[in-house]
């Protein structure tokens, strides 16, 4: 039981009669007497210093008395007001002061008497903890605690109480598999055998002067034992790469065994990547590894930075990580603008299988248009309702001038097309119409 502070009580009179002798039978009542005794709440828990008010009912013909007796036999007297309907009410503030335990509410009225056993609670606290938080499968587990109850004065000890201890495993719920009795300070401590992983907490039911309680969950990791992994061969290349070109990321993830290191098959393995400055890793892409354990992915380069492989882990293998590769990525310089200029298609008409002649200018943007000699261009024809269709190709002389010929065997449409290269755009004339006679 716990430890209380006792409340001198003096007898009460009531209506100038003694209430004494009540029968203490919970629920008891004679044939002509008060009814329907209730206790709100039930069981009543004073949590705080402030208390905790309880509120008590019954029926009869008129108010008679009722008092409260706690377990060691000390009374509080009530005082019942109507409540209609036949019923009466009372209140009492339940504090710290009071006994905790097994109280009875007496009534006497209508020339008969009735009681209702009810109980008043201290709240509970259980603290506990279950290390370490990863095992191996058959290590053992420390299980320890400290079961508390809250009076006047604080937090103290509470000894001598069972207290369950309860596990869920992953994806199950839990169940009480054994127990243990708290010491004089209220601490309990015992030894598990680590089979799974899961959640431990301790349960406590309570007592008739106590609040049950139940402990904070702890997860216990049980580990099967493992083999080593690694991560070989990992290479970001080309090195350096330029921004929007493809940057391709290869590996090999390896196990430990008997026969040494192999290729770790149907594992995803994660691609990794830390920016130039930055204090983060962040997640890219990932691939299964095939047969022979490789690993591969391609990303389109955007960032200088720091590229790296990690295996998580699974059942019966361990984590690992390949060492990192710094990529850097070149920003290309703004590609220069070119245009076909002066393009011409002649002469128009032009008769059957005769020649056709073009001409033009090729020309690139610096600060100024100037010719863009020493380029490829090439000369393209549809015909009405078509397609375009390649016809062939023309080479710019220094200043930027192509010249050609082709003979003439359908009207259609003509143009010039300039393909780019890596400093500069590409562009098209304008399309040049000739109707060829026959």
């Amino acid at each position: 039981m716990l430890k209380r502070i006792h409340a001198a009580i003096a007898a009460v009179v009531l209506g100038g009669a003694a209430l004494v002798a009540l029968p203490a039978t919970a629920g008891a009542a004679t044939a002509a007497g008060p009814s329907d005794l209730t206790v709100s709440p039930s069981p009543v828990v004073v949590g705080t210093g402030a208390g905790t008010t309880a509120t008590f009912t019954y029926k009869a013909s008129d108010k008679g008395a009722a008092r409260l007796v706690d377990r060691d036999g000390r009374t509080v007297p009530l005082d019942p007001a109507p409540a209609g309907s036949g019923a009466y009410t009372a209140t009492y503030g339940f504090t710290f002061k009071d006994e905790p335990g097994v109280w009875t509410l007496q009534v006497r009225a209508d020339g008969g008497t009735a009681s209702k056993e009810f109980q008043v609670h201290w709240p509970t606290d259980l603290d506990f903890d279950a290390a370490p938080d990863v095992v191996r499968k058959g290590d053992r587990i420390k299980l320890t605690g400290a079961l508390t109850y809250l009076d006047g004065d604080g937090r103290q000890a509470y000894g001598g109480q069972k207290v369950h201890i309860a596990f869920k495993p992953v994806g199950g719920s839990y169940t009480r598999v054994t127990s243990v009795t708290t010491d004089g300070s209220g601490k309990f401590s015992l030894d598990r055998q680590a089979s799974e992983s899961g959640w431990w907490r301790a349960e406590f039911d309570g007592a008739t002067d106590a609040e049950p309680a139940t402990s904070d969950s702890d997860r216990v990791d049980v580990k099967l034992p493992v083999s080593r992994t690694r991560i070989t061969g990992f290479d970001a290349s080309p090195e350096p790469v330029d921004a929007g070109d493809t940057l391709r990321l290869r590996g090999r993830l390896e196990i430990s065994g008997f026969a040494g290191w192999t290729g770790y098959p149907g594992q995803r393995v994660k691609i990794l990547f830390k920016p130039a400055g930055g204090y983060r890793w962040q997640y890219v892409t990932s691939d299964w590894t095939d047969r022979y354990g490789r690993f591969g992915a391609d990303i389109k380069a955007r960032t200088t930075g720091w590229w790296r492989a990690e295996f998580a882990g699974a059942a019966g293998a361990a984590y690992t990580a390949s060492a990192t590769d710094y990529v850097t990525v070149r920003v290309p310089r703004p590609k220069a603008g070119t245009r076909v200029a002066g393009f011409d298609a002649s002469p128009e008409p032009v008769g059957y299988h005769r020649y056709l002649t073009f001409r033009g200018t090729l020309q690139i943007w610096k600060y100024g248009w100037h010719g863009y000699g020493h380029q490829k261009v090439t000369v393209w024809f549809k015909k009405p309702g078509g397609s375009w269709h390649y016809v062939k190709t023309l080479w710019t002389n220094n200043t930027g001038k192509f010249w050609g010929a082709t003979k003439a065997s359908a009207s259609g449409y003509w143009r010039v097309v300039f393909a780019g290269n890596g400093e500069t755009t590409g562009s098209t004339s304008r399309i040049d119409w000739v109707r060829v006679k026959r």
